[in-house]
């Protein structure tokens, strides 16, 4: 796959703009887990560990990446502590649900980030608390966007991307497909909310913040969930690719819960020239846009893991 807007290595300028705005979200996150412990210290302290140091933050990177596309990268920009707001309540929802997730009720997921997960450490209850209170944390952290209106509306994104039509919802519909077999529309739909959600709500955030017309909203959501799906498949690929790539495809929609992926309904072959379009459609939707570096380099970082 070639894409010619991306010849050579990444600048070091490019380095510099995710290296600090990957800081200023950890600021913000930090600040926000800076808790007086005296009181449900184990909770806080459970809360603060599923947080930091966290993983790529590729969600609020996201958010401050369109918000600041769309806004003409101002130096000083009145609205980037809104916009980091955000990004951090966006965050913290991603966390409260991998947490949430990870519990043995849900999909038994034993370890997180190399580490432990919550549940292992802290017991099933505590990782409950844990994930509720990041759930309603990161609401507060939302609601200190100054201009009321826009607080209110990305409030209501961030509900809907993650209640039982968004974030919980795919969980719900994950969790009751874990020992059935697949077929691709309840795959594509999990994906969409598990993973999508949370990336749709970045992007409409960023947009609410920008003041952008709903033409952009559409291009930059799209843009977003693109790219979640297309990580996912690329993920499946991947681990049929390390098996030596066979090609699993299927003439029926069903197959063995063991093939459920990508790969496995679709076919190994199908499945990633289905990613090469994806990206390549999210890199044409943003030549109209300047200052469009580094969302064009979410896309690259996601094609190079294509095996």
């Amino acid at each position: 796959m070639y894409f010619p807007l991306w010849q050579g290595r990444k600048t070091l300028l490019l380095q510099k703009y995710f290296e600090t705005r990957m800081q200023m979200i950890d600021d913000g996150l930090k600040a926000a887990l800076d808790f007086d412990k005296r009181h449900a210290g184990k909770l806080k302290e459970a809360m603060i560990k599923a947080v930091i140091p966290g993983g790529k933050r590729w969600r609020p990177l996201l958010l401050i990446s369109i918000f600041e596309m769309l806004t003409g990268m101002k130096k000083n920009n009145k609205l980037m502590p809104d916009a980091v707001f955000a990004a951090c309540a966006v965050e913290l929802i991603h966390n409260a649900g991998l947490i949430h997730d990870d519990l043995p009720s849900v999909m038994n997921v034993k370890e997180r980030r190399g580490q432990a997960a919550i549940h292992q450490e802290y017991g099933n209850a505590i990782a409950i608390l844990a994930g509720d209170a990041l759930y309603t944390l990161a609401f507060e952290i939302i609601s200190q966007i100054k201009d009321p209106a826009m607080a209110n509306l990305a409030i209501r994104s961030l509900a809907v991307n993650s209640k039982s039509y968004g974030l919980i919802g795919g969980q719900a519909v994950a969790l009751a497909s874990k020992r059935k077999v697949m077929k691709i529309n309840t795959l594509r739909y999990i994906d969409m909310k598990k993973v999508g959600s949370l990336l749709l709500a970045s992007s409409e955030i960023a947009c609410i913040l920008a003041s952008a017309d709903e033409n952009t909203r559409q291009i930059m959501n799209d843009y977003a969930v693109n790219l979640g799906i297309a990580y996912q498949m690329i993920a499946d690929i991947d681990k049929d690719y390390a098996r030596g790539g066979e090609d699993l495809d299927f003439s029926d929609d069903y197959v063995p819960a063991a093939k459920s992926g990508y790969s496995g309904l679709l076919g190994f072959d199908k499945a990633r020239k289905q990613v090469e379009n994806m990206l390549e459609e999210s890199s044409r939707s943003l030549e109209a846009y300047p200052n469009n570096a580094a969302l064009l380099e979410f896309i690259q970082m996601i094609a190079e893991k294509m095996p």
